[in-house]
């Protein structure tokens, strides 16, 4: 298969595991706000927040160093087993001393919160976090082998048999607590799931345990350290609301954040799970213009598509939410303009923001992520007591976007990576421009009749002045053997 045709199925196959994974996602988030209510859905998201960075946190970067560790040595059988050994045997081990850490001091952090009902549900879920990092250990070889329909599968059995165990559990009456108690299964369940799937790719060897695993933890700690630092980020707008505010304050948020994560994740996390691997490999190679091309690429592609689907959601943002989540929700609405807003160049170079790490360079993502996570911390408490949930969404948005300005910065200085940042800010500028109309005259004009109206000028926009037609040509080029792959199976099968 030619390698932009495996790159096309590659990132299908991703891309539809991120959505099914997303959207699963966001239909969970609807019928728990729903069922349970702002409060009791603020305890669920407060929970599943710290089970998240618990987990990323106690894996000191191990999945991460296996999928670039993999892809630089998948040819070489007796290293990848000993890379892969190593990763589940640190996994096992950091992961049970954090869930028991974590089940121990339940109460203290509960209290931190001044929500006493947490602490039952921090016991629950932290049961699951030596299962969890395990799961993203052997996720990282099939990532690092670059078998996406494996690493896709595992993301779809996971979200559907999630949804499956919260209704039936939410029914049965068990709260926020069987939510959580679902999360717990849920990781058993897919994590035999990934150890059946990835028993033909390797054999448990611990014949260098010791000299592989000071290798991995001492590149797996200066990924650790982005991580880490990405973290606060991500999390650092829900935990100061649950801090600063109330549960009702983090359900209402949370709606926000899963409208805009879903929107602005699911396709640059397609595009950077497939690049991480790809772009470690050209390194590796020397082909730097390999590395230059698909960074540009996936930037373009991304910026042309998310910015689309951010005008869209800002339009129609009311109407989503006050739709979907109901009439209580809908305070939330100016926090997730401020985020769509804020996020849609941020999400297109996050579809490269692992090629720093790829290209072994993660000391500069740790430096870049410390810079930002002062900013947004900072942003934060200062913004939150004056507007509330919006204040929280401001920071956040200002923060992603000084990270995405940094890492352009980096590709270009330190790499010597040529990404079209002119283009970048045309394209932001044209978004606001958009904005800026929709606004003044939605008083003047139905809103859903300036939302179709303005959706199509600015898609014109794009297809004009953003792909070039070389980007026209891989592009049609690219989906169509997928398209007469899918018809010539459909005759076969026939």
């Amino acid at each position: 298969m030619k390698e932009s045709t495996k790159f096309a199925f590659d990132i299908s196959w991703v891309f539809v595991g991120q959505i099914i994974t997303l959207g699963s996602g966001f239909l969970l988030n609807i019928v728990l706000s729903r069922w349970l209510g702002p409060a009791d859905f603020g305890l669920y998201t407060l929970t599943l927040t710290l089970f998240t960075i618990s987990t990323l946190v106690a894996g000191l970067g191990i999945p991460e160093t296996v999928v670039k560790y993999v892809a630089d040595y998948k040819s070489d059988q007796e290293r990848l087993n000993a890379i892969v050994t190593s990763g589940i045997i640190n996994a096992l081990l950091l992961g049970t001393v954090a869930g028991f850490a974590f089940f121990i001091f339940a109460g203290e952090i509960a209290a931190l919160f001044g929500m006493q009902e947490l602490s039952g549900l921090i016991r629950i879920i932290a049961l699951a976090v030596p299962l969890a990092i395990v799961n993203t250990t052997l996720l990282g070889l099939l990532n690092g082998l670059r078998e996406m329909r494996s690493y896709s599968f595992r993301f779809m059995i996971r979200s559907l048999l999630l949804i499956v165990l919260v209704v039936l559990f939410i029914t049965a009456g068990l709260g926020p607590g069987g939510a959580v108690l679902a999360l717990l299964l849920t990781e058993v369940g897919t994590l035999a799931f990934v150890a059946s799937v990835v028993r033909q790719h390797f054999r448990l060897s611990v014949s260098s345990h010791r000299e592989t695993s000071k290798k991995m933890l001492a590149f797996g700690s200066r990924i650790f350290i982005a991580s880490a630092v990405y973290l606060i980020n991500t999390y650092t707008d829900t935990l100061l609301i649950g801090f600063m505010l109330t549960e009702i304050d983090v359900g209402r948020y949370a709606v926000a954040i899963a409208i805009a994560r879903v929107a602005f994740l699911s396709l640059p996390g397609s595009f950077s799970t497939v690049n991480y691997p790809a772009i470690s490999e050209y390194y590796s190679k020397g082909l730097r213009d390999a590395v230059e091309d698909l960074i540009t690429r996936s930037i373009r592609y991304c910026l042309a598509l998310l910015s689309m689907m951010g005008l869209v959601l800002i339009y129609l943002a009311e109407t989503i939410i006050g739709f979907i989540f109901g009439p209580a929700y809908l305070p939330a609405v100016p926090a997730l303009t401020v985020l769509v807003f804020g996020m849609i160049v941020f999400g297109a170079v996050s579809s490269v923001g692992s090629a720093v790490s790829a290209m072994n360079r993660p000391g500069l993502s740790s430096k870049v992520n410390i810079l930002v996570a002062g900013a947004n911390v900072c942003l934060d408490l200062a913004l939150i007591p004056l507007f509330g949930i919006t204040g929280a969404a401001i920071g956040t948005a200002v923060s992603c976007t000084l990270l995405a300005v940094l890492i352009l910065y980096i590709l270009r200085r330190v790499f010597d990576v040529r990404v079209e940042s002119a283009l970048i800010v045309k394209t932001f500028g044209t978004i606001s421009v958009f904005l800026l109309a929709f606004f003044l005259l939605r008083g003047m004009v139905h809103p859903y009749v300036l939302a179709v109206i303005f959706s199509g000028l600015y898609g014109v926009c794009i297809y004009r002045l953003l792909l070039t037609p070389e980007d026209k040509r891989d592009i049609f080029g690219a989906i169509s053997p997928i398209f007469e792959r899918i018809a010539t199976r459909r005759l076969n099968g026939r």
